[in-house]
């Protein structure tokens, strides 16, 4: 929906020179409001939009809504006139609401007030220009951003909307909502969906830091579930919930409710549903008459599903010219090539019946034909998984070309990383990002924070773009900004943050946020110190195939900490770890192996073997194992020369204690004046792969003497040796 409201706004309000600092409080919005009215183009709407959450406004949101109401009442039953109401004093409880703005600048202009009405007006124009500036509302990430639903509906109508209905989508488990709508153009045939996201609104309502409501499932409780007995969409979005919890009585209830209340959505849910056969109510005969009516009420996403069970005989008789008659009414009111789209979906899930590859084929080759960018996109992937690069390509092309972001995306990665093409990959990641694809700012993120693609470091627009993409719901940017939380990265960092980051991504099903959720409860940072706890999340994580979680479930079995100690257990899952392909785990069993007092379990063979893989990793503690193993004999011959071979590897590695070994084998060579320089430069190697700063200036002041001889270092090595 790039389609803004008034001529006079079609140009963006530029984020300007004259930035404002943001004070918290009514006062600021206040001060900015006049600011804005007078000079729109000297106030970026970002500030605005903060302060307004500042403020007590969103708390006085339905109030205000309801005074505007009211006054309207009151003029179009003619008890007053326009122009006796005071507009300032209905708009300032609410400032961000667009129609009495709107109502107010109308009313001002009919009476010949210009100066009052072009005060709505410019305050009009900014905020929606400024909901509407750098987003097309397609997609959840690119949603507009709103207060209320109230003013979402309200701008859909200005900009010439008929609202057929809507419904609400959760993301990442349900750690967010948006509010979809379902609406066409007035005089026009084309359903379209435009999401909305008040996210930062409902945290301000629920008086809890953005955007973590969904730690604790608050989105949910506290908002649809408060909503569900008033508003179809929450309670057609409890059916959702019920529906993917196989709770499905409570979901064909919900769903039957929401029905009752006014949403045409609910009639295709329940359709799918009733399909699935998991209705009480309803038999697979009857499944159809929900989809009709869906479709009867505007929704033809609902003629797709038809035309499914007629080609599939499903519920209804087998008709292929009844399902061709229907896609193709479909087609009439979707995007050109999202029938066919849908359908190809529908064959190609288990979810109702048997995939049916051959049709599932070639609906998405007519959807692509129809130059829709999602089934271009869908055949690249396929072409991919087929290392047939040439179609590939070709496919990820058209599908970038066309603007859609996840395929230019994923052309970008794969002209960065792929084809080396630097210049080409960097524009098409930027017009990914820049259209608010997370995947694609995460990217950006990474390139600026370690410097790639030619790229300067620069970490503080790192930080801008992992945060972008973490409130977009994208997972690896969530577990970043854990990560930087922290390091003490971000300069208003701490534990608590860092925890609520791994929390939000690890509901969502992020192992690796699962995995530092543990390792947070372990140590006490951020959350109370529970290594009972910890345990729980690795063995949660670890069972899904986490080899990080696996390997600190070890630790915990290896030590007792919060768990019974038990060896068997540890090598059970370091094993478990070590076998995903995690070095730090095979070196810990090989431990096990090696150093075990319980003949059980000690083992050279399998400790070697562990060592040797680690090795392979580039582990440097996989080449200082061997080599013990070989200076010492330990289950081999021993082997002096191959334990050298071995920590010399560790040592480039940077392994200190390797270097320091091969520092004392070369003072024991005869004559040791002849190995000093190799001595000395294995000595310094330890000193700053130890980084001792001490031992680092007592070598720095023994070499600087002329009478720093092979006496002197030898002295040094003892030393050494025993830090």
């Amino acid at each position: 929906m790039k389609k803004l409201i008034f001529a006079p706004i079609m140009y963006l309000l530029a984020s300007c020179a004259g930035q404002t600092t943001i004070e918290s409080g009514d006062n600021q919005i206040r001060l900015l409001t006049n600011q804005v009215a007078s000079a729109p183009d000297t106030v970026a709407y970002e500030d605005f939009w903060f302060a307004y959450l500042e403020s007590q406004q969103p708390v006085n949101n339905i109030a205000a809504r309801d005074h505007y109401q009211s006054e309207m009442a009151a003029i179009e039953s003619g008890q007053k006139a326009c122009d006796a109401v005071d507009w300032k004093a209905v708009v300032n409880n609410n400032i961000l609401s667009l129609m009495p703005h709107l109502t107010a600048a109308e009313c001002y202009e009919s009476v010949g007030q210009l100066e009052a009405a072009n005060y709505h007006k410019n305050l009009f124009e900014f905020i929606a220009t400024g909901i509407l500036s750098g987003r097309s509302g397609e997609y959840g990430y690119s949603a507009f951003e709103v207060a209320s639903w109230a003013d979402a509906e309200d701008l859909l109508t200005i900009s010439g909307y008929e609202i057929i209905d809507s419904y609400i989508e959760f993301a990442n488990s349900r750690n967010a909502i948006y509010r979809v709508y379902n609406v066409r153009e007035i005089g026009g045939n084309q359903v379209s969906k435009i999401y909305f996201d008040n996210a930062r609104f409902l945290h301000r309502l629920l008086a809890i830091r953005y955007p973590f409501a969904g730690t604790s499932d608050q989105l949910y409780t506290d908002v649809i579930q408060v909503l569900a007995s008033t508003d179809y969409a929450a309670r057609h979005a409890e059916g959702t919930v019920f529906h993917a919890e196989g709770q499905y009585s409570q979901a064909e209830q919900a769903y039957l409710d929401a029905i009752v209340m006014g949403s045409i959505s609910a009639n295709i849910s329940l359709g799918r549903l009733c399909l699935s056969e998991k209705t009480e109510k309803f038999s697979i005969n009857e499944c159809a008459q929900l989809f009709v009516a869906a479709a009867d009420l505007g929704l033809q996403e609902a003629k797709v599903f038809l035309a499914y069970m007629a080609y599939m005989g499903l519920g209804i008789e087998q008709d292929e010219e009844l399902a061709i008659s229907l896609l193709s009414s479909a087609e009439q009111h979707l995007k050109k090539g999202q029938a066919e789209y849908e359908l190809y979906s529908l064959f190609a899930s288990e979810e109702f019946a048997s995939i049916n590859e051959n049709r599932a084929k070639q609906l998405l080759q007519a959807s692509a034909n129809k130059n829709y960018p999602m089934a271009s996109f869908t055949q690249a992937i396929g072409y991919l998984e087929q290392n047939n690069y040439y179609q590939f390509e070709q496919h990820i092309q058209k599908s970038s070309n066309s603007g859609f972001s996840p395929a230019q995306f994923f052309y970008a990665s794969y002209l960065l990383e792929e084809k080396r093409e630097i210049s080409e990959g960097m524009a098409l990641l930027n017009e990914a990002a820049v259209a608010g694809n997370p995947a694609a700012l995460y990217e950006r993120g990474r390139i600026a924070q370690f410097g790639v693609h030619g790229e300067p470091i620069n970490i503080s627009q790192s930080i801008r773009e992992y945060r972008a993409a973490a409130f977009r719901n994208h997972l690896p940017a969530q577990l970043k900004m854990g990560i930087l939380n922290s390091k003490d990265i971000i300069a208003d960092a701490n534990p608590e943050i860092a925890y609520a980051w791994y929390l939000l991504c690890g509901r969502a099903g992020n192992l690796e946020c699962i995995t530092n959720m543990g390792y947070s409860a372990e140590h006490g940072y951020g959350v109370e110190k529970s290594p009972a706890r910890a345990a729980e999340l690795y063995r949660l994580a670890a069972e899904e195939g986490s080899a990080n979680s696996s390997a600190r479930l070890a630790g915990l079995y290896e030590t007792g900490n919060g768990v019974y100690k038990d060896l068997e257990q540890a090598i059970y899952y370091y094993t478990q770890a070590a076998e995903s392909g995690l070095a730090s785990a095979m070196n810990k069993l090989g431990l096990i192996y090696l150093d075990s007092e319980n003949n059980d379990i000690k083992n050279y063979s399998k400790a070697l073997y562990w060592f040797e893989q680690a090795a392979n990793k580039n582990s440097k503690y996989g080449f200082f194992n061997q080599a013990r193993m070989y200076e010492q004999g330990l289950g081999v011959e021993a082997n002096l020369d191959r334990a050298l071979s071995l920590y010399d590897e560790a040592s480039k590695r940077g392994h200190g204690m390797a270097s320091l070994k091969i520092a004392e084998a070369y003072s024991q060579g005869e004559p040791a004046d002849q190995n000093i320089n190799q001595m000395l430069h294995y000595l310094k190697l330890a000193t700053e792969q130890s980084d001792d700063q001490q031992l680092q200036q007592i070598l720095e002041n023994c070499t600087g003497k002329k009478d720093c001889n092979v006496t002197h270092l030898k002295q040094f090595l003892s030393e050494l040796s025993k830090e």
